[in-house]
């Protein structure tokens, strides 16, 4: 064997001291910005399709920059309008985090089938966009996912995404994540073990260089989670030059309503605060690209920012002008203008009116009790079931969301009795006299199903799917106002299915709506609540018995929520809730002008012979209504607990 030249052999020195300043060479400084102009392209099914262009978003220059592992903040909170694109800053946080500079972090939705959806719908089409991190997670790339749907790992195991709902105590326990997305932080409810988002915020205690990003559109002002966190932050504006005399100023929703021709929506504008000249949408998109944020509250460790629909390019300012035009007066349509256009919190009742005043008002109305005014074209009746009698409410709508009371009655007898569902068929068939000389019947009926569940179906299954509907309250204040429960379960496990028959009721915002509009003293304004002479003061005191206060949960965490105080009762505020809803399932709040011009002149129509006045058409025929049984005066008993 021949001598080996020692210039051939590698020296293990050099080797090891390469590794190791390859290993100690510090990585180049993370910037989530360039990452997105580099990686991000949005698809045909955006309405900006295309790599991702700062110049169509530059109030997120900021915001990227602050998110960033070199900035000090440790939370970021983004207070925002709905389809804001604060999604897509979220998910470029995470995919540029995994890419470059890979650690633990979770993402919380407001539940667990939220996050399901996410992951399906927004991550993986993600994933499948950038080669990098396509590599970095394959398995998860395609529809059946890989790890599982809620946790990915990185093939190289440096990084970590965990997924979960803020209704599951469970996935906020017993992890430590060094980044985090509140994500619709507004939206979560208290679950099991208290308050989700100190559960979550915890997660990330034990590190001083975390980052939690929490963003969310704004809901009711007294519970919103994601209103409080920006009030406790720099609370930062982004302020754009006037185009005429270059003062710097936010875009404000007090300038651009007080600049609001309602007789000219197509040309709304913001007025310059120092020149007074019009800011028009033509300046828009010069003007942003010269903005800058500003901090109101600059000490705040919480950097916080705002941004509404005026500054995005994907609606028009017409476009919030007519929305809100289209809402003022009614108080539940002006909530989702204030939330998903203005992105502001809005503040609802938290107090009835003063049921005495109510009454009086309904005496002095000169409607009378079981008689039907005209402009009323839609009647629906609401129901509740209680342990020894069923109590209805039949009530009537027209448009400009103005309502009318009708009638109030008691049924005795529980809801499984033959006796009773007997006496609810013959009040399905009962009709009512109209100011032109008609009879009618109610067009639908909602009967609350919370309690005695299977007991309420058998009775409501009987009748069509179109005229009688189960429904029942959901206390959220993120609740849609009507949503179909798809099936509940038996303690046994088995699934009770209800034929698309069953709903939740937003029953949160419609009493906040009610009360507002009670309180309305013009019968012809928008949104107005008629009432009739000849209702006792129990009814009053039932229609205005709640009030929302500040109630203590488990865990210690706080939430307003509407009560009831002791020795009251609410029947006829729940069934005014349940008429509603079915109000609501046959078109009440989508009803367009033609719908009530078809739907009046169907109804609204003079019985041939019959002979009337014009005060009629208001008040109705001059004959005594048919009084109804009087409900009972003793305390009610409790319900019990519902089947699911």
């Amino acid at each position: 064997m021949g001598i080996i030249d020692p210039k051939f052999l590698a020296n293990p020195y050099a080797i090891g001291w390469g590794v190791i300043a390859h290993v100690a060479e510090p990585p180049p400084p993370v910037n989530y910005l360039e990452w997105a102009k580099r990686k991000v392209a949005f698809g045909k099914e955006s309405p900006r399709p295309g790599p991702y262009n700062p110049d169509d978003f530059p109030f997120f220059n900021r915001i990227l920059e602050v998110l960033g592992p070199e900035h000090a903040a440790r939370v970021v909170v983004l207070k925002k309008s709905a389809q804001l694109g604060g999604t897509v800053l979220a998910q470029i946080f995470v995919g540029a985090s995994l890419d470059l500079d890979p650690s633990p972090i979770l993402y919380v939705h407001p539940t667990e089938s939220n996050a399901v959806r996410w992951v399906k719908q927004k991550w993986r089409a993600m994933l499948r966009q950038i080669p990098s991190l396509q590599r970095l997670f394959p398995s998860n790339t395609s529809r059946d996912g890989g790890n599982s749907i809620l946790y990915q790992e990185r093939t190289d195991s440096l990084g970590s995404l965990t997924v979960s709902g803020a209704n599951s105590d469970a996935s906020l326990s017993m992890i430590s994540m060094y980044r985090q997305v509140q994500d619709d932080l507004s939206k979560w409810e208290l679950n099991k073990a208290g308050d989700p988002e100190s559960q979550a915020d915890s997660r990330s205690m034990a590190f001083s260089w975390a980052k939690i990003f929490k963003i969310g559109t704004a809901l009711l002002k007294d519970n919103c989670r994601i209103s409080k966190n920006y009030a406790r932050s720099t609370r930062e504006q982004f302020h754009v030059p006037c185009p005429h005399c270059d003062h710097y100023q936010p875009l404000t929703v007090e300038n651009f309503l007080a600049n609001l021709d309602p007789t000219r929506p197509g040309d709304p504008h913001f007025a310059c605060v120092e020149c007074g000249a019009a800011i028009e949408e033509r300046d828009r998109d010069a003007i942003l690209r010269r903005g800058r944020w500003v901090a109101e509250n600059p000490d705040a460790a919480i950097i916080g920012f705002y941004l509404w629909s005026a500054y995005s390019k994907l609606v028009t300012w017409r476009d919030i002008a007519e929305k809100w035009l289209a809402a003022k007066g009614d108080p539940e349509a002006e909530r989702v203008v204030y939330n998903d256009w203005f992105g502001l919190a809005y503040e609802g009742a938290s107090d009835a009116p003063d049921w005495e005043k109510l009454r009086d008002r309904a005496e002095a109305s000169g409607l009378r009790r079981g008689y039907i005014p005209a402009g009323f074209p839609l009647f629906t009746i609401g129901v509740d079931c209680q342990a020894d009698r069923v109590e209805w409410h039949a009530i009537v709508y027209g448009r400009n969301v103005r309502r009318c009371i009708v009638d109030y009655g008691v049924i005795d007898g529980h809801i499984s009795e033959l006796e009773t569902r007997a006496a609810l068929n013959a009040l399905l068939k009962r009709d009512w006299p109209d100011a032109f000389g008609n009879r009618r019947q109610a067009n639908g009926l909602g009967i609350d199903g919370n309690a005695w569940t299977q007991d309420v179906f058998d009775w409501v299954k009987v009748h069509p799917q179109s005229r009688v509907i189960m429904v029942r309250g959901a206390q959220s204040d993120a609740a849609p106002p009507l949503a179909l429960v798809k099936y509940e379960r038996k303690k046994d496990g088995k699934v009770l299915k209800f034929s698309r028959r069953f709903f939740n009721v937003g029953v949160s915002q419609l009493k906040s709506a009610l009360y507002i509009c009670l309180k309305k003293p013009d019968p012809l304004e928008r949104g107005a609540i008629l009432i009739p002479a000849g209702f006792d003061d129990d009814y009053f005191e039932q229609l205005c018995s709640e009030r929302r206060a500040e109630v203590k949960k488990r865990g210690g965490a706080r939430e307003f929520r509407w009560i009831l105080p002791p020795g009251k009762r609410n029947e006829g505020l729940d069934t005014a809730m349940y008429s509603e809803a079915m109000a609501i399932r046959l078109g009440w709040r989508k009803n367009t002008d033609a719908d009530w011009d078809r739907l009046e002149a169907t109804v609204d129509v003079p019985k041939p012979g019959a002979q009337g006045d014009l005060e009629d058409l208001f008040t109705g025929p001059a004959r005594a209504p048919a009084t109804p049984k009087p409900a009972t005066a003793a305390a009610a008993p409790a319900k019990p607990r519902r089947l699911a």
